[in-house]
């Protein structure tokens, strides 16, 4: 894994969103809009303001392999990345006149879940939401007339393609161990998750996405259409490591 490509991309990236200049204009969505935009927005913030103190705790745990070295510091700027987007979309809420929140039930079980097994658990956690947050963002960008709300969602948008990439070659690394039998098993239970966690997510924030014009069924479909893209674009990877090594081991020797 190319870890020192992530440490100067989120060095560079978190600087920006600390500098990002928001428009200033006051909110004049109708009332009925801005009220769930804001409780939505504040839902998404709220995920987004954790510590990283579980995942930095699983990274110290294969800080010593070879193929993830400087995975910790990388980590680590991730969730400062993670951290400037949670200021950001707080500055979109108060943009909003809405309220922070300081609990929430899906946060809650997002959280509790994230702890369940190990690092690669974690990052799966993490993953799924960043699939339904890059829906969400990309939806806000498109149907969202308030040029704040437009600004910050472009940019978060950008970002968690970024995460995506991120996560993609992390799982890649841990994945090309397993045997193909047991990568299905994952692929499944990752399959189920994120469409449990879609089916949550577009019934939790139904109110918003109706506002902007968006059935629940709608944003599932995209979430679907998404969680495709990554695993195929994983799997892809997987599958040309394979025949890489297989090529390898039964090329037959040249001789000169």
């Amino acid at each position: 894994m190319n870890t020192q490509h992530w440490i100067n991309h989120f060095e560079a990236n978190t600087r920006l969103n600390h500098e990002l200049l928001l428009p200033d204009t006051a909110c004049d969505l109708p009332e009925h809009v801005r009220t769930a935009l804001a409780r939505s927005i504040a839902i998404f913030q709220l995920g987004e303001s954790g510590g990283g103190t579980r995942l930095r705790r699983y990274t110290r745990s294969i800080a010593s392999l070879e193929n993830l070295k400087g995975y910790q510091r990388a980590v680590d700027l991730f969730v400062a990345e993670e951290q400037s987007h949670a200021a950001l979309l707080a500055r979109t809420v108060t943009h909003l006149r809405g309220t922070l929140l300081q609990k929430q039930w899906t946060n809650s079980i997002f959280r509790w879940m994230r702890d369940l097994v190990n690092l690669e658990f974690n990052i799966q956690v993490l993953l799924t939401a960043e699939l339904i947050a890059e829906v969400y963002f990309g939806l806000l960008s498109l149907r969202c007339s308030d040029p704040v709300v437009q600004t910050v969602a472009k940019k978060l948008l950008r970002d968690e393609m970024g995460h995506l990439s991120f996560q993609r070659d992390f799982l890649f690394e841990r994945l090309k161990t397993l045997t193909p039998a047991v990568q299905r098993l994952w692929r499944w239970q990752f399959q189920a998750i994120h469409l449990a966690t879609a089916c949550v997510v577009s019934w939790d924030h139904r109110d918003c996405l109706r506002r902007l014009n968006i059935t629940p069924a709608d944003f599932r479909s995209r979430a679907v259409r998404c969680w495709q893209s990554f695993q195929s674009r994983l799997e892809r990877r997987l599958c040309e490591s394979t025949a890489l090594d297989g090529s390898r081991v039964y090329s037959p020797t040249v001789s000169v």
